[in-house]
């Protein structure tokens, strides 16, 4: 079958349109009715749809009861919009808590992108009553105190040790050793047996400030959030190590994360692939 091209020039379509007209005056001669109809659609809408996010958090394990009463979470439990403030005070050599953040987007799944706010990050320098080296703003806690992400935390030890974190995320491992679970810090650096090496509270900060998108750890995809079985959790581990001397009597550090979501649908570079 050959390919055929139906064209019509100016001339010919005016002329067609003319012929029109003249046929359907013919058929008017003599008529007085003709069929007429409408139709109508009530009740049409179009909803846009939604996307929420929520973040609980919950100190749930630590070395002493008096490390779990000095930590302040505002809100205590759940922040129905983006920012969670934790104050950590009274922190001695050895001590260490774990914090279970638990990111859920309802409605439609979502990325979720975490940021340490910056201006909201305070490392005070408080009164000491013991001689110290640095006497100078800012404090040295967030030098000293370690700050780490762990993936899973199935606690197998009543929630006495860090001992079940596992494995380490790469944000907060200056060595990107891909320790597949906790090992004690060898020394106040924050190094392990294994080549790991813990951030600091300062050095998490530095990460996380310009935001960290939630990636499955799997595949390092952007990780869909959603709701019950499709929520994420992570664990934020504190720990003072024991060898901390007496610059960090007093001071204290008060940091901000600030959680933010972004629909999974038509979204090819969440927050332009951060």
């Amino acid at each position: 079958m050959t390919d055929k091209n139906f064209e019509l020039t100016r001339r010919k379509v005016l002329a067609g349109v003319g012929g029109v007209g003249a046929a359907a005056a013919g058929a008017g001669l003599g008529t007085s009715a003709y069929f007429t109809d409408s139709e109508s659609f009530d009740g049409n809408s179009i909803t846009a749809g939604e996307l929420n996010l929520r973040v609980t958090v919950d100190n749930i394990a630590h070395s002493t009861a008096i490390v779990r009463d000095n930590t302040t979470i505002t809100p205590k439990d759940t922040a129905d919009g983006n920012e969670v403030t934790i104050t950590v005070a009274d922190m001695k050599p050895g001590d260490w808590l774990i914090l279970e953040w638990n990111p859920e987007v309802m409605a439609n799944p979502g990325y979720v992108q975490v940021t340490s706010v910056d201006e909201d990050y305070d490392n005070d320098e408080g009164a000491n009553p013991e001689p110290e080296t640095d006497t100078n703003s800012p404090g040295d806690l967030g030098d000293a105190l370690l700050s780490t992400i762990w993936a899973d935390y199935p606690d197998t030890s009543g929630g006495t040790s860090p001992a079940a974190l596992q494995p380490l995320d790469e944000t907060t491992d200056l060595n990107d050793s891909g320790l597949s679970s906790y090992e004690a810090p060898t020394n106040v650096d924050g190094e392990t047996p294994s080549g790991a090496h813990y951030t600091t509270m300062n050095e998490a900060h530095d990460v996380y400030k310009t935001g960290v998108l939630l990636r499955d750890p799997s595949t390092g995809d952007p990780l869909e959030v959603g709701t019950n079985s499709d929520a994420a959790w992570f664990y934020q581990l504190l720990e003072l190590p024991a060898g901390v001397g007496n610059d960090i009597q007093g001071d204290e550090v008060t940091f901000t994360l600030r959680f933010d979501a972004e629909q999974v649908r038509n979204n090819g570079a969440p927050f332009n692939s951060s």
